[in-house]
């Protein structure tokens, strides 16, 4: 059965760079939410928040569209982002109809580590301005960490302590993912 690997979760839980291992590790495309709006933003170009968000909006469609066209030809995907309910829905629609099995990886981590992390991104990595948001100190960051933990998923469910990045190596996980992709070790 074709498979269809999600990775979502909190902001700052190593999404993107667990992604591109198991990726290698599955010889499987990874699609990255961040990527691909680095791109829109780069050539849209983005003025405030607001815009911004459509640019996240366009993404995520992006994403769904390559995942429909990679499903027509019957192959594994990863996708990662950090998913909305209405995206986690059209995601499972298209699954459901291609015949997919699906596997969601669901990152969480202390929310005083996510912020420190997070502060680390804005004042010392070189990062994208399209991911430098509007988040102003900690209880802005907290809100919107917490409302997207009440975001919907599907599929079976790996849910993963991402307090530290060693998870991305931890055996107990990684043969629990090899099994789903069906990987014979």
């Amino acid at each position: 059965m074709k498979k269809l690997l999600l990775i979502t979760g909190d902001l700052a839980t190593g999404k993107s760079r667990f992604a591109g291992i198991l990726s290698q590790r599955y010889g499987v495309t990874v699609m990255y939410k961040d990527r691909i709006k680095e791109v829109l933003g780069d050539t849209i170009g983005f003025k405030d928040r607001e815009e911004n968000l459509r640019l996240s909006a366009a993404t995520m469609e992006l994403m769904a569209y390559g995942f429909s066209e990679l499903a027509m030809l019957g192959k594994d995907v990863i996708l990662e982002a950090n998913f909305k309910e209405r995206e986690m829905a059209k995601l499972q629609e298209i699954a459901g109809n291609a015949g997919y099995e699906v596997l969601t990886l669901v990152l969480r981590a202390d929310m005083e580590i996510i912020y420190g992390r997070f502060v680390n991104r804005i004042e010392n990595e070189n990062r994208h301005p399209v991911h430098i948001s509007g988040f102003e100190g900690y209880d802005s960051l907290e809100y919107y960490i917490e409302k997207g933990r009440k975001e919907k998923t599907f599929g079976n469910i790996l849910n993963i302590n991402a307090n530290d990045f060693s998870y991305q190596t931890d055996e107990k996980i990684l043969s629990q993912i090899d099994k789903f992709m069906g990987k014979l070790l």
